[in-house]
C-alpha cells in the first residue's frame, strides 16, 4: 500500500506600486494688537505626493514526503532430524570437555550376545553473548498467620468467666 502526498514547489515574482496621496490641514490663529482691530485666520491645504516602490521576490519551496507500507510473504521451512552429523569449525580458547561412557552387557547363550550401550557426555562450553535475553520466571509460595483479636477476646473472656465461677482455684 503506498500513500503518496504530492507537494508542490512554485516559485513567483510580485511587484507592487503604490501611491500615497497626504493632504496636510493646517490652522493659524494670529493675534494682532493695532490702532484698528485686525483678525486673521490664515487657511491653508498643503498636498504631499509619496510614490513607493515595493518589489517582493517570493521563494516558496515544499518537500515531498512518501509513505509506504511494504508487506512481504515468506516461508520458513525447518527440517529437524533425529540424528545430527554435524561439523564444527572455530576458535577454542580454552575447551573444557568431560565425557562418561557405561556399557552394560550381557551374554544368554554362546551363539547370541546382546549388547546394551550407555553413553553420556556432560559439556561445559563458554561462549560470547553480544544481545543476552533473559527470561526470570519467579514462583512464591506462602503462608502467613496472623493472631484473630476477636478468637483471642472469646477465649480471655471464657478464663476470667471460669475463675469467677472458681474452676480455676485449687482446694
Amino acid at each position: 500500500k503506498s500513500e503518496p502526498l504530492g507537494l508542490l514547489d512554485t516559485y513567483s515574482r510580485t511587484w507592487a506600486t503604490y501611491r500615497v496621496y497626504s493632504e496636510s490641514l493646517g490652522l493659524s490663529d494670529t493675534v494682532v494688537k493695532a490702532p484698528a482691530l485686525m483678525k486673521t485666520e490664515a487657511l491653508g491645504l498643503v498636498d504631499t505626493v509619496i510614490a513607493t516602490k515595493l518589489f517582493v521576490k517570493v521563494l516558496t519551496e515544499l518537500l515531498g514526503l512518501s509513505d509506504t507500507v511494504k508487506k512481504d510473504a515468506f516461508k520458513v521451512l525447518t527440517d529437524n532430524l533425529g540424528l545430527v552429523d554435524a561439523v564444527a569449525k572455530g576458535v577454542a580458547l580454552h575447551p573444557l570437555s568431560e565425557t562418561l561412557a557405561l556399557l552394560d552387557s550381557r551374554v544368554l547363550s554362546i551363539q547370541r550376545t546382546y549388547t546394551e550401550s550407555l553413553g553420556l557426555e556432560d559439556r561445559v562450553s563458554k561462549h560470547v553473548s553480544l544481545h543476552a535475553l533473559t527470561e526470570v520466571l519467579g514462583l512464591l509460595d506462602s503462608i502467613s498467620y496472623l493472631p484473630n483479636p476477636t478468637a483471642l477476646a472469646k477465649l480471655i473472656r471464657k478464663l476470667i468467666q471460669v475463675e469467677d465461677i472458681g474452676g480455676g482455684e485449687e482446694h
